[in-house]
C-alpha cells in the first residue's frame, strides 16, 4: 500500500517539476537529463514521504535495501547520499537545545529575560515602551460580543471586530493616553513597535492584530497639550475563560526588557457567584 502511495507521489512530483520548468521565471528553459530529473523526483519523494502520515513509517525508517528497491532502484548510488543526509539530520536533532540564558540572540516573544520580567503595579505604560511626553494608564475591561458596539459607533461607518466562533467573546482592555507636555505632539506608538500580551490566572495569551483606529499597539495621531484619547487592546477568549478571568496582568516587551503590570485584581465570576450563594445561605441560617 505504501508503495502505491509513493508511486502516486512520484508521478505528482514529475508533473509539478515539468510544470515548473515550463512556466519558470525569465522565459528560458532549464535542460535536465533523464537521470537528473529522476534524481530530483526521487529526492523530493523521500522528503515529502517523511512528512506524510499516510506513508507508514516514512522513508526515513526504511533500510538501504528498501530504499534501493523502492525509491532509487534506477540509481543505487543515491542510497549512500540519502543515508548520509539522514545521519546528519538525526545528529542535528539530537543536539541539546541552547537555553535562552545561554544564547547570545535576543529572546523571542515566549522567552523571558535571564533574570525574569520586572513585576510592577500602577506603572506608567508610556515610560515602559519609551513614549516620551505622554502617559498611558489602564481604565478597565469589558467582555463583549463585538467592538465597537453599535450604540457606541452610532451611524458612522467604522471598522469593527467580532469573535471567530459563537463560543468566544472579546476581552477589551481600555487605556487612557494623555499628552503630558506643554505643546502639541504626535503620539506615535506604532513606530515604537511595543509587544503586548496579557495573562489571567497565570495563562498567557496574545492580543488580536486589528485595524481598529484606537488599537493601542498601532495608535498614531496628534494630541494637543493636555489632550487625552482612549485606546484599546482586544483579545478573543472562550466563554469558559471569560467566566474564569482573574488578576489581569499586562505583559510588555519594551526598551527595558520584559515588564509585568498587574492591571486588575479579580475574582472569577463562577467563584464570586459561589461565594455570594454561600453568604446568602449563611444570612438565611442566622435569620432563622
Amino acid at each position: 500500500m505504501a508503495g502505491k502511495r509513493i508511486d502516486h507521489i512520484k508521478k505528482a512530483l514529475a508533473f509539478i517539476l515539468s510544470f515548473i520548468l515550463l512556466t519558470g521565471c525569465g522565459g528560458g528553459f532549464v535542460d535536465l537529463s533523464e537521470d537528473e530529473s529522476k534524481q530530483i523526483v526521487n529526492y523530493s519523494t523521500n522528503v515529502l514521504s517523511d512528512h506524510n502520515s499516510a506513508v507508514k513509517g516514512s522513508l526515513k525508517n526504511l533500510t538501504k535495501t528498501d530504499l534501493r528497491d523502492i525509491v532509487v532502484k534506477d540509481d543505487p548510488s543515491l542510497v549512500d547520499e540519502i543515508e548520509k543526509l539522514k545521519e546528519e539530520a538525526t545528529s542535528e536533532a539530537e543536539k541539546p537545545k541552547t537555553s535562552p540564558a545561554d544564547s547570545s540572540s535576543s529572546p523571542s516573544d515566549e522567552e523571558e529575560d535571564e533574570n525574569g520580567p520586572i513585576k510592577v503595579e500602577n506603572a506608567d505604560i508610556a515610560s515602559i515602551i519609551g513614549l516620551e511626553g505622554f502617559s498611558i494608564s489602564y481604565l478597565g475591561h469589558d467582555i463583549l460580543e463585538s467592538y465597537p458596539e453599535q450604540s457606541e459607533s452610532g451611524n458612522q461607518m467604522v471598522f469593527s471586530i467580532e469573535p471567530a466562533t459563537a463560543n468566544d467573546k472579546l476581552l477589551i482592555l481600555y487605556f487612557d493616553v494623555t499628552n503630558t507636555g506643554a505643546e502639541d505632539a504626535e503620539c506615535n506608538i506604532l513606530a515604537l513597535q511595543p509587544r503586548f500580551r496579557f495573562s489571567s490566572g497565570g495563562k498567557i495569551q496574545s492580543f488580536l492584530t486589528t485595524l481598529l483606529l484606537d488599537d493601542l499597539t498601532t495608535l498614531s495621531l496628534p494630541l494637543a497639550a493636555g489632550e487625552s484619547t482612549r485606546a484599546v487592546l482586544a483579545a478573543e477568549i472562550s466563554n469558559e475563560k471569560a467566566a474564569e478571568l482573574s488578576d489581569l496582568t499586562l505583559l510588555i516587551k519594551g526598551e527595558e526588557g520584559n515588564t509585568e503590570i498587574l492591571l486588575e485584581k479579580m475574582t472569577p465570576a463562577a467563584e464570586a457567584a459561589s461565594d455570594s450563594e454561600e453568604t446568602a445561605e449563611t444570612d438565611d441560617t442566622e435569620a432563622e
